[in-house]
């Protein structure tokens, strides 16, 4: 899948993402929807793009998350697939999503539609070109609520206009460990740029990664947006880079130590917790980068950080123990570093 691969930049950017929030005109939106207006959105989606006549037909299928348990939604959010507001069953929602999990449409969340298209590495042009085929051909078939002055409508006020978030997974430990992730997290603030969490607002950084995502989306263009976005990540980019390299050389000996007593771990310990495992492949993805360690690629460390997640773990394996959990994610990876040795 796309978010086990290392793209552009891979160093530090994991994945991008484009993600475009639309509502059809002349329903309520979902919050004050009743069941059968819900429906109605659903349907008119799945005729949109699973037609035979629609390019998507073939490579997307359609989920009734209703009809999930619920560490299977669990896991989707875990994949960034859903979010995890799309968790809730207070609601008649599905979801949209591409074979290749590059695209995926959450149907009934906050919005109507909720277009998300998703690349490994810093892709953002990419992903911004793949969000806006989707959106064509959904509005070529559903009216769409739009207002000449305003522009697209939609649930929360802070997403009217262009309704678009751009946004970034990027691994940032040396900007965490040097304390400065608050001073150019308010900087990225004043330029209308906000940094959240791996799963986005109120949640935790796991594994020193974060997500960087624009704030304003009214008064300027997609284009501009995404122009002015792209900027301002690879400054960050080049930042935490820099910061690395400083870092290291400022205590190489016992930074060394640090990593690869996080490696020994990985490989040897026979219990781990999901927050002990993505500190610990933090520092792996950190010594790979760093090239202390060569025998183990990025695309391991990528699948690894979704294959030890606890949904993912009750999905597969069928364990709903936590504690069984813990010596099924260190058996997995260890596995995974023995094939790489």
């Amino acid at each position: 899948m796309w978010y086990t691969e290392c793209g552009k930049d891979g160093d530090v950017v994991l994945s991008s993402r484009v993600r475009l929030a639309r509502n059809i005109k002349g329903i309520p939106f979902p919050a004050r929807a009743d069941e059968k207006q819900q429906e109605e959105v659903i349907e008119k989606c799945k005729e949109a793009l699973l037609d035979k006549k629609s390019p998507y037909h073939k490579t997307m299928y359609y989920i009734d998350l209703g009809a999930m348990e619920d560490f299977e939604k669990q896991a989707l959010a875990e994949r960034h697939l859903m979010s995890p507001q799309m968790l809730e069953h207070d609601k008649k929602r599905g979801l949209l999503l591409s074979n290749d999990n590059a695209i995926s449409i959450m149907l009934n969340e906050e919005d109507h539609i909720r277009i998300q298209t998703m690349a490994p590495g810093f892709e953002i042009d990419r992903c911004f070109a793949e969000a806006n085929a989707v959106d064509d051909l959904i509005a070529g078939s559903v009216a769409i609520a739009f207002d000449e002055q305003y522009g697209y409508l939609t649930c929360c006020p802070t997403n009217v206009g262009t309704g678009m978030r751009a946004s970034v997974m990027l691994h940032l430990p040396a900007m965490t460990m040097s304390g400065t992730l608050s001073s150019i997290s308010n900087s990225l603030s004043q330029l209308g740029i906000t940094i959240r969490g791996i799963y986005g607002e109120g949640s935790k950084a796991l594994g020193n990664i974060y997500q960087i995502s624009n704030q304003l989306t009214l008064g300027e263009t997609e284009e501009d947006i995404i122009d002015k976005f792209k900027q301002i990540v690879a400054d960050v980019v080049e930042k935490e880079r820099e910061l690395r390299q400083r870092i290291y050389e400022a205590e190489k000996f016992s930074f060394e130590d640090k990593l690869m007593r996080s490696f020994g771990v990985l490989k040897f310990a026979v219990a781990m917790s999901s927050d002990e495992a993505m500190k610990r492949l933090s520092d792996l993805r950190f010594s790979i980068n760093l090239g202390l360690i060569k025998e183990v690629s990025l695309e391991t460390v990528n699948r690894l950080t979704y294959d030890v997640m606890p949904a993912n773990i009750i999905q597969k394996y069928n364990i709903h123990d936590a504690k069984e959990r813990d010596l099924k994610r260190a058996e997995i990876i260890k596995e995974a570093l023995e094939k790489t040795s």
